[in-house]
């Protein structure tokens, strides 16, 4: 993560106390035009800071006067360690276009304008979205071709590891397809229900993330996730339930209430799950010590993946194994 240090340049122009304003404006006037500054910071012979000048108050005073006396002593700065989001959590609700940079001991090692923490932090979120499916923070479409086939086909194979995982869940259940066939049409239908459920969780979690750059709303989370999952799954398992029982009925398949009950419990499991796992998943991240929204996207769409198609699967074999 960015911090203030690496975003920080040097003060324009640093002034002593005991300076006079009337030096201070001479040396003003000897700043080159294009220079962008707000203020000039006042600094001790240590280099410590210990205030700034607000240019109405420095021309509004007596010419002779020190600038100990027309300074600013009560100022706002940040520490050089700090990072740019906990900056802009810090100067949240401040109108002050430059702040300066201190070390631990109070000496002044540059200024960092307002408006480049929020173009650095506007640049993060919008890579957060690339960051979710492997795609690297920097790249964009003049990005040099080999270094995009670099930065996203480990990702990719990744991907590929886990959908095989997926893939071997179904194939595990082939004799029970084969019997029930019109429970095959049906997987991509839940499948893409608890995905979209699962990437609504992962959404809501990051946002949250991101605002407080802590975890400890985690056990909130997990149960407005139950809660969520159990009133959207039984609303969609009625809905996807009520369909396989019609079109089994038209089929003339044999237990047709008996698949819209499967359909039914299982969608609850794969909602309920989904939002577990995208409420998860960035946590689990943050608390290892990665970024919480690499690859997230590509782990929760495997989680969910294997539990919506798993828990349908499981369930029609025991009906399967019941019936005979």
């Amino acid at each position: 993560m960015a911090t203030v240090q690496e975003m920080m340049q040097e003060p324009v122009l640093v002034l002593a106390p005991e300076n006079t304003v009337e030096q201070a404006i001479a040396a003003i006037r000897a700043i080159p035009r294009e220079r962008q500054y707000t203020y000039p910071m006042v600094a001790d012979k240590k280099g410590r800071l210990v205030g700034l000048v607000v240019m109405r108050d420095l021309i509004l005073a007596d010419a002779k006067a020190k600038i100990s006396s027309v300074m600013m002593t009560k100022i706002f700065s940040l520490q050089q360690g700090l990072g740019v989001h906990d900056a802009l959590k810090c100067i949240k609700g401040m109108e002050i276009p430059e702040y300066p940079i201190i070390a631990r001991n109070g000496k002044l090692r540059g200024v960092v304008r307002a408006a480049r923490l929020h173009e650095i932090e506007e640049a993060r979120l919008t890579a957060t979205p690339g960051r979710m499916v492997g795609v690297a923070e920097g790249e964009t479409v003049a990005t040099p071709f080999l270094a995009s086939v670099k930065s996203r086909l480990p990702w990719l194979m990744i991907n590929l590891v886990t959908a095989f995982a997926a893939g071997l869940v179904v194939g595990n259940f082939q004799d029970t397809i084969d019997r029930v066939v019109l429970l095959a049409a049906f997987l991509p239908v839940l499948a893409g229900q608890s995905g979209n459920t699962g990437a609504q969780a992962l959404a809501i979690t990051l946002r949250t993330l991101e605002r407080t750059g802590g975890t400890d709303f985690y056990s909130a989370a997990l149960w407005k996730e139950i809660r969520l999952g159990i009133v959207h799954g039984i609303i969609t398992g009625i809905l996807v339930g009520a369909v396989i029982y019609i079109v089994a009925m038209m089929q003339g398949d044999k237990g047709p209430e008996f698949l819209a009950l499967i359909v039914f419990f299982a969608t609850i499991l794969s909602v309920l799950v989904s939002g577990l796992c995208g409420a998860s998943v960035p946590v689990v991240l943050k608390r290892c010590g990665a970024d919480p929204a690499t690859a997230s996207s590509i782990i929760l769409t495997t989680a969910t993946d294997i539990v919506s198609m798993g828990s349908m699967l499981t369930l029609a074999t025991m009906l399967i194994a019941y019936l005979t």
